[in-house]
């Protein structure tokens, strides 16, 4: 009986474990940070909060699906573990939102940096950390008043993450909308020497130069722009993972193989060429200034570098198809200029 009865406990403890965690990242869930929360305030009464919200989620799980975004959800919770210590909490309270509780005392500066530095943690990452190109977070917070309990602090960092997020949005709207000179105008000199160091890429820059899609495209349409009015030769190139039977690859072998296409692409590339991540096993690179032989030299390379690490009876293959850029509203011609039919490469 007493065997019996240490089962029970244990399965008990088992079953109250699993119904506080939230069933994809293993994080603590929304009703578990509520009462965990609740109970630190109760005894300390102190602790600071962030909300953690993942920019333009929604547009992951439409453009890469959401096993993709499945997966950048566990990445992004494997990340926030790093940063935590011992006795903070962390958990996943919403589709895309993470919570950070700690339990100390600390004030608005404090904060302020602290989210200064997890929005950054996630900048600096390598492009091809998760499943898609890039990953931002927007990251508030709110430091413990007399009386607090776990929703109060939710609601101003969170009502404070919607205020940024909408500060950025009208900002963008008014982008460029220049009011007069003003007496501020001598130090201009020095503002745009400041505004060049922020602008200019910092560390490495071997190799191509990769873009989140959203860039890419106006990168591109940069370029359409251009041709109307100068002479050169741009070419974007798709180049896809497929088995041989034009799927995708198994997912469990996925993410390996766009990792290795990743760094190929990148290497195989001059630092003046851009690519971005298109879809789950797809990626599309721009080639300036190269003319059409020297295009297709360079899909062909990415394609030879793909089959030498990948072994003979490999069921997988790379395919290329290539398309020329053309002046904006102008014909769809091919990179020779005749009517587009795409340069096209398989294994």
């Amino acid at each position: 009986m007493k065997k019996v009865l240490l089962l029970l406990k244990e399965e008990n403890r088992r079953l109250n474990q699993l119904a506080e965690k939230d069933w994809l990242t293993g994080l603590y869930n929304r009703m578990a940070m509520e009462h965990k929360v609740n109970e630190v305030l109760d005894s300390r009464q102190r602790g600071v909060m962030f909300v953690i919200d993942v920019d333009n989620f929604k547009a992951i799980n439409d453009r890469y699906g959401h096993i993709a975004g499945d997966t950048v959800l566990k990445g992004i919770a494997d990340m926030l573990g790093t940063l935590t210590l011992r006795n903070d909490l962390l958990g996943r309270v919403g589709g895309d939102e993470f919570v950070i509780f700690m339990p100390i005392s600390q004030g608005p500066d404090f904060i302020k940096s602290r989210c200064r530095q997890i929005e950054q943690r996630f900048i600096s990452l390598p492009l091809s950390r998760f499943a898609v190109s890039r990953i931002s977070l927007t990251v508030c917070g709110s430091c413990y008043q007399p009386g607090d309990r776990y929703k109060d602090l939710f609601d101003r960092a969170d009502q404070r993450l919607l205020q940024e997020k909408s500060g950025r949005r009208k900002q963008k709207g008014t982008a460029g909308n220049h009011g007069p000179y003003t007496d501020r105008d001598c130090s201009l000199k020095v503002d745009m020497a400041q505004l060049s160091r922020e602008l200019s890429e910092p560390g490495d820059t071997e190799g191509a130069y990769c873009q989140d899609y959203e860039s890419f495209i106006n990168i591109y349409r940069l370029m359409e722009r251009r041709l109307k009015r100068i002479q050169s030769d741009i070419f974007s190139i798709l180049i896809t993972v497929t088995d041989h039977e034009g799927d995708f690859p198994v997912l469990s072998e996925r993410g390996t193989l766009v990792e290795m296409l990743y760094q190929i692409i990148r290497h195989s590339m001059r630092s003046g060429d851009v690519f971005t991540r298109y879809s789950s096993c797809q990626f599309l690179v721009m080639v300036c200034d190269a003319a059409p032989p020297d295009t297709v030299s360079i899909a062909r390379r990415i394609q030879q570098k793909f089959n030498q690490h990948i072994s003979q009876d490999s069921k997988y293959e790379l395919w290329y198809d290539i398309y020329p850029l053309k002046p904006a509203f102008s014909a769809d011609k091919d990179i020779y200029g005749n009517i587009r039919t795409p340069e096209s490469g398989r294994r």
